[in-house]
């Protein structure tokens, strides 16, 4: 079996790309966050990813949904290992929160791009856990 090159790999997750499921995440997120423009204009796993890979709404939204289970953050993070640090902040953060380990992403898929399909699909486990939990507004697809 021929092994696949970083190219075909990242055409691979872009065919696996659901955009109704970024809508959904997008919605609910911002719907969390009280910031109904917060995605306006993102579209597609590039924006997707280029809007969410400082960490720091992802770090926003876990305190929305529990309060101070991320203690401290980078806010506006430049810098390659802030970012990273923040995003690994927000693994552990929903790890905490009650969302099963082979649900979350890592680091990479988020910052490098790498599988954001899987950080699609974390999301919406976290949206679901939230649900469970009486966060409104409530996920849904």
């Amino acid at each position: 079996m021929a092994e696949k090159n970083a190219s075909e790999t990242k055409m691979d997750w872009d065919k696996k790309y659901d955009v109704a499921l970024e809508q959904a995440v997008f919605r609910w997120i911002a719907g969390v966050l009280e910031d109904a423009t917060l995605f306006d204009g993102v579209s597609g796993p590039n924006q997707f990813k280029d809007k969410l890979k400082n960490g720091e709404i992802l770090c926003n939204l876990m305190n929305k949904l529990q309060a101070g289970i991320i203690k401290k953050f980078k806010k506006n993070a430049k810098m390659p290992f802030q970012q990273m640090e923040n995003i690994g902040f927000v693994n552990e953060a929903m790890r905490n929160y009650g969302v099963q380990a082979e649900y979350i992403f890592v680091t990479v898929d988020l910052f490098e791009g790498q599988n954001i399909p899987q950080v699609l699909l974390s999301l919406r486990n976290l949206g679901d856990v939230a649900t469970g939990k009486g966060i409104k507004p409530a996920f849904s697809l």
